[in-house]
């Protein structure tokens, strides 16, 4: 069999191993010394047969003493330790004799098996002794000085040490490169063959980093044709998932469909019909109906989901009827906030008296408005009233950077809507649902902009009667990473009350960034400071091509900002940019911020990136059991050998993370728009190129510079600039959400 061969490979090595020197579980590392087996060259070109011990290098699952091995790879030569022979894959091939064997079964990898019981194993099942206790287990009883318990860890120990140097053999042979093979083993198993063959697309479905392209490929290698049952149903269903990835909640059966022909091409339309309901039978999607809009009652269109998305909209949508039903009561008028005026030392704008008496008195509200226009300070009485009135109130938001800045303006302890709903990570269930509802009277989400179909699912379930539900949000920001337009559908369906701020009050004399921000929306030029005012907090720096606009960022953020303004910038400066990739992406923008910062601690590389000690980073998923979450970022301070390091973050103790564990960070010095959302930052720098022109639009650019507190600047060209004023146009999400919220109103 070809296992995958580059026409400079050297011809495949088979010896005994004789050693590991080194072995790391986590990164698949090693470094062994072997005997080959005779009738190989030496690699120094010379013909002369190859003797004595030699080291190999690379990624594979543990080896052990004793194993008869073909490595595939090349000849290298170490500066120090000269010739080496640097593997890309293992196959484990039986021992080369019996005496091999016995030292393979008395190895370190089988617990409680000397020699002489090894010995005795290899007398009674003879040289192919590892196939036949596979095969039939039963041969090692009676075996002299081998327990029963020991003879079963024996039999599983061979499994796998068998079955996932195969499985790494066959995966490396179909095109994937180590990181990859080693995601599938420990996804699938290391007995995955078989069932890859039988459907080789389960690798985009089932294991995160693999796309369809990459397993349509080896689908290919292993004759699957265009038109299989199989690459149909799976193009759908990976089609599917793209579609909830870029926010949908759902897809017509039409775009669905025009969605898989983007992936395989073009096959008949019977084709995709049967691959869909094939689908729809074993439940892996779930098809609904609804009436075209402006057609006949009974012409009705296919809507395809996700189940899971399925059901949090369906159900999202009846519980937010029932809370909207419960019925409330007032719980302060006038006097009372008056009162609560008074003693808070402030004077309320009417729009917001109004915004306050209105959510104390439904049991479904919604507050909306900017930046500048006072939804702080109505929460702030919210909360205030309610509890004079002895009503218990929770306050949340999606992050954990939102809930800090909520808990840090109202006085009073607010957390995520996970930790809230009591999430448990070992099984991914809530404590709170229906049945075992919120203990609240009020219960306020703030930046509910965040919120997704299927978390809004989750809280809005577990609200019971008479709980009051207020959410809060600024509905001109992007609307959430996950699928759904949870606000959006809810301000459209008009089935919730809204209050909606307008008259900006978070004005400073001379400031810029909340009446820019409001310019933005309108699809005009921001207000610009004259020429050498060093007083402004909105500033444009003119940069025309992308690279230049990514040098002339780093200089404004590392020396202009700091040396005009004296805002450290290595803490208080936030580069946010549109997008990853680009010469002025966030990825090329954090490489060039990191050299900036000329900091050159100790480091490690895991694949294509460099973490160093000093490295500002983010975390990017909750994590309920270190109590760190999403949106949480800190410093690098200790990098270890084994691939593992610890971060600083602000006010809690250092988190370690095993090599494992780094997915959960990213660079931290520029991030996207999306990633800023319900973060706030001293000083946001954004650049502005053509290059981005998918990205560029009104909203996007107002959500970045709203996440400022005291400064912006703009870097890069005009004419992205005015390309980004002119698009108005956020993606279309597509979601039944609205339309299921009319119709339970009017059940």
């Amino acid at each position: 069999m070809d296992r995958g061969r580059s026409e400079t490979d050297s011809p495949p090595l088979r010896g005994i191993v004789e050693c590991v020197t080194y072995h790391n579980e986590e990164t698949l590392y090693t470094v062994l010394k072997l005997y080959p087996d005779e009738g190989y060259d030496a690699p120094d070109g010379s013909r002369e047969p190859l003797s004595g011990r030699i080291t190999a290098v690379g990624k594979l699952p543990r080896v052990d003493a004793g194993m008869h091995v073909e490595l595939v790879g090349n000849w290298t030569e170490h500066k120090s330790h000269g010739p080496q022979f640097q593997l890309d894959h293992a196959e484990v091939l039986p021992p080369a004799d019996d005496k091999g064997l016995i030292k393979y079964l008395a190895s370190s990898a089988f617990k409680g098996i000397g020699e002489v019981t090894a010995a005795r194993i290899v007398e009674r099942l003879g040289s192919d002794a590892m196939e036949r206790m596979l095969k039939e287990p039963e041969l090692l009883d009676g075996v002299a000085g081998l327990r029963a318990d020991t003879a079963a860890a024996l039999i599983e120990t061979v499994r796998a040490q068998l079955g996932s140097h195969r499985t790494h053999a066959f995966l490396r042979g179909l095109g994937l490169g180590p990181w990859q093979t080693g995601a599938v083993i420990q996804k699938l198993g290391p007995g995955c063959e078989e069932e890859l063959r039988t459907n080789p697309y389960m690798l985009a479905s089932r294991v995160h980093g693999i796309g369809f392209g990459t397993a349509d490929s080896i689908a290919k290698k292993l004759g699957i044709e265009n038109a299989d049952p199989r690459r149909l149903q799976a193009a759908l269903f990976f089609a599917m998932s793209n579609a909830a990835r870029d926010g949908h909640t759902l897809q017509l059966k039409e775009r669905l469909f025009d969605r898989a022909r983007e992936l395989i091409g073009s096959l008949p339309e019977s084709a995709f019909e049967d691959a869909l309901h094939e689908l729809a039978s074993r439940e892996e999607l779930t098809l609904d109906t609804r009436r075209r809009v402006g057609s006949e009652e009974d012409d009705e269109e296919i809507l395809c989901y996700l189940p899971y998305l399925h059901t949090s909209e369906k159900r999202l949508a009846s519980n937010l009827a029932t809370v909207a039903r419960h019925g409330a009561a007032a719980i302060a008028d006038a006097e009372k906030l008056a009162k609560a005026e008074k003693t808070a030392e402030i004077e309320l704008h009417e729009t917001q008296r109004e915004a306050v008496l209105g959510l104390l008195k439904t049991s479904l509200g919604i507050l909306t408005g900017g930046p500048g226009v006072g939804k702080t300070t109505i929460v702030q009485l919210l909360v205030s009233l309610a509890l004079d009135e002895k009503y218990t109130v929770l306050l949340a938001s999606p992050t954990g950077r939102a809930a800090k800045r909520l808990a840090e303006a109202t006085g009073r302890e607010a957390t995520t809507i996970h930790r809230m709903l009591g999430f448990d990570p070992q099984d991914g269930g809530f404590a709170h649902d229906a049945a075992r509802p919120l203990e609240a009277d009020i219960i306020i989400v703030d930046e509910i902009s965040m919120l997704d179909v299927v978390l809004a699912h989750h809280l809005v379930q577990a609200i019971g009667s008479p709980t009051r539900l207020i959410l809060v949000g600024d509905p001109d920001q992007l609307p959430s990473v996950g699928a759904g337009n949870v606000l959006a559908d809810l301000l459209a369906s008009k089935v919730a009350t809204e209050f909606r701020l307008t008259h900006i009050f978070r004005q400073a004399e001379g400031s810029l960034i909340v009446s820019n921000a409001n310019h933005i929306l309108s699809g005009e030029r921001p207000e610009l400071p004259a020429k050498g005012d060093h007083k402004s907090d909105f500033y444009f720096f003119p940069a025309e091509e992308a690279g230049d606009c990514a040098q002339r960022l780093v200089e404004v953020v590392s020396k202009r900002i700091p040396e005009t303004f004296g805002f450290d910038w290595m803490e208080d400066v936030q580069v946010i940019a549109p997008m990853y990739r680009g010469a002025c992406g966030v990825d090329t923008l954090n490489r060039l911020l990191r050299e900036a910062q000329g900091i050159g601690g100790k480091e490690i590389r895991r694949g294509d990136r460099i973490w160093r000690v000093g490295d500002r980073v983010i975390h990017t998923r909750n994590d309920y059991e270190k109590e760190i979450f999403n949106g949480d970022m800190g410093r690098i301070v200790e990098v270890y050998d084994n691939g593992g390091l610890t971060v600083d973050f602000p006010d809690r103790e250092p988190i370690a993370y095993t090599t494992g564990e780094l997915n959960d960070l990213q660079p931290a010095y520029a991030i996207t728009v999306h990633r800023s959302q319900g973060c706030e930052y001293p000083v946001v720098v954004f650049p502005l190129v053509t290059q981005h022109f998918m990205m560029l639009q009104r909203h996007l650019l107002y959500t970045a510079i709203t996440r400022a507190r005291s400064l912006v600047v703009l870097v890069g060209s005009q004419r992205a600039l005015d390309m980004a004023l002119s698009n108005a146009d956020q993606r279309e999400r597509e979601s039944a959400l609205g339309q299921r919220l009319r119709a339970e109103f009017a059940s």
